[in-house]
């Protein structure tokens, strides 16, 4: 690895830029919107500058890109049919460059033959232990390794701080170490286990149940869950939830306790109708208030940068309906939902027809070449896709960066032209 790493300083100034840029990437999804955006600029014009230079404009004569930039182009008419232009203008103008990511990402991790890709996944792995090995530390003294800590108890942050984001990043990293070291049986069911407890002591509900869901999928379809393999899982997953049912009053533990068994129990057992099972609840209240934007907006929604005031302003019209609570925010805390309520039923159909075409071609491209990273991050894709389990945002920055970095990857290898 190091020899390949001295190879990345011999390349011309882009190259060797862009491959930096893309080494600290796990690092700058940790630091905040402004840094992310500041790598994703950088790591586009780069690309840009390279395939100018170059003359490969090539790599933008496939499906991938044609079908990427008609996405972009109905983003800019919703916008422009939408009634609130200026609202709207910079997201569906700005996403862009996540579409140009998607480029820059394959382009560098294909490039010469894919040699420098190796290095990069080893060095994101290492990141990954680095980060595992913090919350290990601050699920212990409680406070982080570089004194980080949140005023949320029963959460870990890590190098994140009071942005509680860093179950989203775990579960994306986790499939790309575990991708990384499929061939080496023992550290990859050693990062099973790893990633499994460590995503649990997140306290990220929806992120600890996609990543248990994502790496049980993984292993099935690869063949590496043998019989003896899913008896350990099974014994941990028992041993987990009887340490969590015996834990004691204002421990740690005791606090999942109440995150993921009493409401969990709470939900099934203790609501009569499914009006007090939404009105009981945080998430279902912002899924009905998106569900209404939705139907108050069904061809052009409400744009992609008006959801915060629109959401506060049917609350404020309504509060409930037919009973039901409505609970404003930033976004409904769900794609489904979030996309139906900003673009309407005609970008969701455009968005999921565009996403379920590159799922059947990537999972065709897994059964012919066996690229454990296309799975692995098609895999993370879906259980992102799932309904109702709470997300990100599909449209801002850090949800969007992680799900455009799993998309190049899902297609690696799969991206016609890229490097020829």
């Amino acid at each position: 690895m190091k020899n390949k790493i001295l190879d990345i300083f011999k390349e011309n100034l882009t190259v060797k830029i862009s491959i930096v840029l893309i080494l600290l990437f796990p690092i700058a999804l940790m630091a905040g919107s402004a840094i992310i955006n500041l790598f994703i600029v950088l790591m586009n014009i780069t690309f840009l500058i390279h395939i100018f230079k170059e003359k490969k404009f090539q790599v933008f004569n496939n499906d991938i890109s044609y079908l990427l930039f008609i996405l972009w182009a109905f983003l800019i008419l919703n916008t422009l049919l939408n009634g609130d232009f200026k609202e709207n203008y910079s997201r569906s103008f700005g996403f862009i460059r996540f579409l140009l990511l998607v480029f820059s990402l394959s382009y560098f991790l294909s490039y010469k033959q894919f040699k420098y890709k190796k290095v990069i996944f080893n060095i994101w792995s290492i990141i990954f232990l680095i980060v595992t090995f913090d919350l290990i530390f601050e699920l212990y003294f409680g406070f982080n390794t570089f004194g980080f800590d949140n005023k949320y108890y029963g959460r870990l942050s890590s190098f994140m701080g009071e942005d509680l984001k860093i179950g989203h990043w775990y579960l994306c990293f986790s499939l790309i170490a575990l991708s990384n070291n499929f061939k080496r049986n023992k550290t990859f069911f050693v990062l099973i286990l790893l990633s499994i407890i460590i995503s649990f002591f997140i306290g990220e509900r929806a992120n600890f149940i996609r990543l248990f869901i994502a790496v049980f999928f993984l292993a099935l379809i690869t063949r590496h869950l043998t019989f003896k393999n899913l008896g350990i899982l099974t014994i941990l997953i028992i041993f987990m939830t009887l340490m969590i049912g015996n834990s004691k009053s204002g421990s740690n533990m005791h606090v999942m306790k109440g995150k993921f068994m009493d409401q969990f129990i709470s939900l099934i057992v203790k609501h009569d109708s499914i009006k007090e099972l939404n009105n009981s609840n945080l998430y279902t209240p912002m899924y009905v208030n998106a569900y209404n934007l939705f139907k108050e907006n069904k061809l052009l929604g409400i744009g992609v940068g008006t959801y915060l005031e629109k959401s506060h302003e049917i609350f404020r019209k309504h509060k409930q309906i037919n009973g039901y609570k409505l609970l404003p925010n930033t976004h409904p805390h769900q794609y489904h939902f979030e996309i139906l309520a900003t673009i309407g039923l005609p970008g969701y159909i455009v968005i999921f027809l565009f996403l379920l075409y590159f799922f059947y071609k990537s999972f065709c491209f897994y059964m012919l070449n066996k690229e454990i990273v296309n799975l692995s991050s098609l895999i993370l894709l879906l259980v992102m896709c799932l309904p109702l389990l709470p997300t990100g945002s599909f449209f801002t920055t850090f949800g969007a960066s992680i799900f455009w970095l799993n998309f190049s990857l899902m297609n690696l290898g799969n991206f016609k032209n890229i490097n020829y």
